[in-house]
């Protein structure tokens, strides 16, 4: 099922999920699904538990995701296996009818069972009760991992505000893993911070829908740390966009952040009410390889910069940093960092609006010398995505107090003429955050190759294989290999790690492993498809450390 398929079984979801009497006996419904939960696994203490859990084809009937994880218990309440990972049948949707929650004890497992097949993620969805009301997602206070999963965070009714904060990263010290995911539809932040401590790790993710509707507020982010202090973020390959505020709020922290790393990333269709990246207090940050298009869409004007915290005064900035320790350490290159010149002739044309600045004070403070190096600017066009937002940013400027300016949200074409027409469609099928490969980004990267979220882009594949970022002894045997293939490598620090293969068209084709890995010397073995085709595939190994390609020959 690809992205119109499964919008139109949204569609359809929403349709018959109205409140009614009819509607709202999940309940009942879903017991079916707990029988998986009563499969007893031999595994000896300590090893993974699967629960399988499939689509349904009756859209009265899906299942419930927070009926199964809550029922996966003993007689007596405790949990059949804290290590337990709970695998959706891919292209099916899935409802919470509240809120999922885990503690400190167990940590919340969820991915696709294929997740290998990117295109055909399942689909997972709130439920709204008897009376209308819309549930939030998520309060994990464990670890969490989600894996080539497609959230929508906070549906609240076809056209209607989403939900604020629907899923809150809510247990100290604890670590939450994005894989190949979607996550839309909040109009706080896709993934929000409630605890100090935690650890997020994101790769090849979509963030987007984020903010209120048709009217100017300050909502709508990306990464929301809030108030509290991050221990680590990793962020990379993933592309935001359709939001209205920040790429990355931290606003309000005491203590400075360790950690925040912002990689190999793109982003556009971002007003930027109260800025782009605000990277607070920090001991270390490293912003580089990435693309971001009309950052602060908005401009910087007094008139909008009256909220929240602006570092240097009334001027939005595109990186900002409020507090300079004596051991900060700040790496920021190798960005493309433009505006296209709609966008400037329209600024130019108020008099109180100008272009904001790309680096605060501060941060060109302790960049020094290297500030020349922190950013270019390209102007490019992607190959195919949602329609610019020019318009709400003109809306917005033609009457600020309007509650009907551009609707910023962005659905798939397929619900054209329906309770979820907003205006704003797009056909999700053809996504492609592509640019040339013989422009000056396709080879501006740290290590010569492409900048940006380009992993799905074939005509960049040349330029993703050719450099070699980190040096950690990456082997594989044997080389042809039939059947079983085994790679190591050595790690210098504990960290997350993925391993892919990829034919030469630039598609992956396997995934080996994504997790988190001990330092030290490492082994993996792949079990070859017994559908893949013989010939020359490249193994591309990520971690904390870098990355390496290496050639693989399939007999």
């Amino acid at each position: 099922m690809r992205a119109r398929d499964q919008a139109k079984s949204r569609l359809y979801f929403l349709s018959v999920t109205k409140p009614s009497k009819t509607s709202f006996i999940m309940k009942i419904l879903y017991r079916s699904y707990l029988l998986l939960l009563c499969l007893l696994l031999s595994s000896p203490a300590f090893a993974q538990r699967y629960v399988d859990i499939a689509a349904s084809n009756d859209p009265t009937n899906l299942p419930d995701l927070l009926d199964i994880i809550r029922g996966d218990t003993t007689a007596t309440g405790e949990r059949n296996d804290n290590n337990t990972i709970y695998r959706l049948e891919n292209g099916g949707t899935f409802v919470f009818t509240g809120i999922i929650r885990n503690t400190p004890e167990w940590p919340l497992q969820i991915q696709a069972q294929d997740l290998t097949n990117l295109d055909t993620k399942p689909v997972i969805i709130g439920q709204p009760n008897s009376s209308g009301s819309y549930p939030n997602f998520a309060r994990p206070e464990g670890d969490v991992t989600f894996r080539n999963l497609w959230i929508v965070l906070g549906d609240n009714g076809p056209l209607n505000n989403h939900k604020f904060g629907s899923f809150r990263l809510s247990g100290p010290n604890t670590r939450a893993i994005f894989q190949d995911c979607i996550l839309e539809k909040d109009r706080g932040g896709m993934v929000q911070v409630r605890a100090n401590g935690v650890k997020i790790y994101m790769d090849n993710c979509i963030l987007r829908n984020g903010g209120n509707r048709r009217l100017l507020q300050g909502n709508g982010r990306g990464i929301d740390f809030r108030e509290f202090t991050v221990d680590t973020l990793v962020m990379r390959n993933t592309v935001v966009h359709n939001i209205v505020d920040r790429f990355l709020r931290s606003q309000g922290t005491s203590e400075p952040h360790n950690y925040v790393e912002i990689d190999h990333c793109t982003a556009f269709n971002q007003s930027g009410r109260h800025g782009f990246i605000q990277l607070s207090r920090v001991r270390t940050a490293k912003i580089t390889n990435n693309l971001f298009i009309n950052p602060i869409m908005a401009g910087t004007t007094p008139a909008f910069t009256d909220e929240q915290n602006q570092p240097d005064s009334a001027t939005h900035k595109v990186i900002t940093l409020d507090t300079l320790y004596s051991d900060t350490d700040l790496i920021i290159s190798n960005n493309n960092i433009f505006w296209t010149q709609e966008i400037i002739d329209f600024w130019n044309g108020i008099d109180s609006v100008s272009a904001p600045g790309v680096l605060s004070d501060l941060v060109k403070q302790i960049l020094g010398a290297d500030t020349t190096n922190a950013y270019f600017s390209e102007v490019l066009t992607l190959e195919d995505v949602p329609q610019s937002i020019f318009q709400y940013v003109q809306d917005l400027y033609a009457d600020p107090t309007s509650t009907e300016m551009f609707d910023i949200i962005v659905e798939d074409s397929v619900v054209a003429g329906t309770i979820l027409d907003s205006g704003n469609l797009y056909d999700f099928d053809n996504f492609s955050p592509c640019y040339p490969a013989t422009t000056q980004s396709a080879t501006a990267d740290t290590d010569g190759g492409p900048i940006g979220a380009v992993t799905a882009c074939a005509n960049l594949a040349s330029s993703i294989w050719g450099p070699v970022i980190g040096e950690f002894a990456f082997r594989v045997s044997p080389n042809p290999a039939h059947g079983t293939a085994r790679f190591s490598f050595e790690l210098e620090q504990a960290g997350p790690i993925s391993l892919h293969i990829y034919d030469l068209s630039g598609r992956m084709v396997s995934l080996v492993q994504a997790g988190i890995a001990a330092p030290g010397p490492q082994e993996r073995e792949w079990q070859v498809p017994a559908d893949l085709a013989p010939g020359m595939y490249l193994a591309r190994l990520q971690t904390s450390q870098g990355v390496q390609a290496l050639r693989l020959m399939i007999q």
